[in-house]
């Protein structure tokens, strides 16, 4: 597998319509003595919103259904610093992540959960 080639062509997909987000995050920094200082940090990413269909399991008390859903992803570059529980705004909307799966070190494929 050529990950150059793919690698490239992902950014061009990104490229063809991308949007920039503000990642805002809690992170614990070591402060020399033992303990920890937590800071607040801000990550800009370039990445590519889409929309895909999912099939949902629901179990209940008359059994398992599945229910198809239009589910909110992002499309990033293999090196964005994105990871799950990160907190975003995007054209008014509050989205988290909900998990991130790196695709054989070629992109990200993120899916979102929106919270507001």
């Amino acid at each position: 597998m050529n990950k150059r080639y793919y690698r490239k062509y992902i950014e061009k997909l990104i490229a063809a319509n991308p949007s920039t987000i503000t990642i805002k995050r809690k992170e614990k920094i070591d402060d020399g003595y033992g303990g920890e200082i937590i800071e607040d940090v801000e990550i800009t990413e370039t990445i590519r919103f889409y929309e895909k269909k999912a099939r949902r399991e629901v179990k209940s008390n008359y059994g398992t259904t599945y229910v198809g859903v239009e589910v909110t992803k992002i499309l990033a570059l293999h090196d964005a610093d994105i990871r799950e529980k990160d907190t975003f705004e995007h054209e008014g909307k509050t989205y988290r992540v909900l998990f991130v799966e790196n695709y054989f070190d070629i992109c990200k494929q993120i899916e979102l959960e929106v919270v507001a």
